[in-house]
């Protein structure tokens, strides 16, 4: 965990996709250096739910919080314009508590089966020249939102996430700059909290999620 006692700020962050750490790559390569030191460490998308206590920050999937009460960043989420499946198999290469697969579920009634293992062999999810797209049943229920897949929650003291917030979004706001992340990944803002509100309406209806209160600072 962090050690205010440092005159340098020093941080552990979970992830599971190395999607997931672009907006803060000029942080970790230290291209921006403001103090604060973030040790990325990459663990099980599954495992999140179960070890999110041991680490300062942590990239979680959306279903998450339907088991866990977690502060959510309103920077550096990884969000993306479009999504679909390279094929429609019945058997999917993710795991079970992702975005994906609960957006999977709740758009297309998908019956097939997760497996989130490295040698999977069913269908995978892809951002473009995809064969089966979800992003165009997403926008016939959520209009002309982004697809919100992952976000840093934390349970620091709200002090602190507003210094981390700061050099998040500096560092966000590089990688836009370079077309490398969506604006919504450097911050959430009004249409990124309406996706997540969006997913959790989608999710409940299908009676797969409880959330109804979720903190965004």
């Amino acid at each position: 965990m962090c050690n205010l006692s440092l005159i340098g700020l020093k941080l552990t962050l979970a992830y599971s996709k190395e999607e997931e750490l672009l907006p803060i790559l000029p942080i970790l390569d230290k291209e921006i250096d403001k103090g604060i030191e973030i040790e990325a460490i990459k663990i099980k998308e599954e495992e999140i739910k179960f070890k999110y206590t041991n680490f300062d920050l942590y990239y979680l999937p959306l279903p998450d919080l339907n088991y866990i009460e977690t502060k959510i960043l309103s920077n550096g989420a990884y969000a993306v314009n479009s999504l679909g499946l390279d094929s429609l198999k019945n058997e999917v290469c993710i795991n079970s508590n992702s975005t994906e697969f609960y957006l999977l579920k709740v758009l297309m009634n998908y019956r097939g089966i997760p497996n989130g293992r490295d040698n999977c062999n069913g269908s995978k999810f892809i951002t473009k020249d995809f064969k089966i797209s979800l992003s165009d049943k997403w926008k016939e229920v959520c209009g002309d939102l982004p697809i919100v897949l992952n976000v840093i929650g934390s349970n620091l003291p709200e002090d602190v996430i507003s210094k981390v917030k700061i050099i998040i979004r500096e560092s966000a706001s590089l990688q836009e700059a370079k077309g490398v992340i969506t604006p919504i990944s450097k911050e959430l803002g009004l249409k990124g909290r309406k996706a997540i509100d969006c997913f959790f309406d989608l999710c409940r209806k299908k009676n797969l999620c409880n959330v109804n209160n979720y903190v965004i600072l």
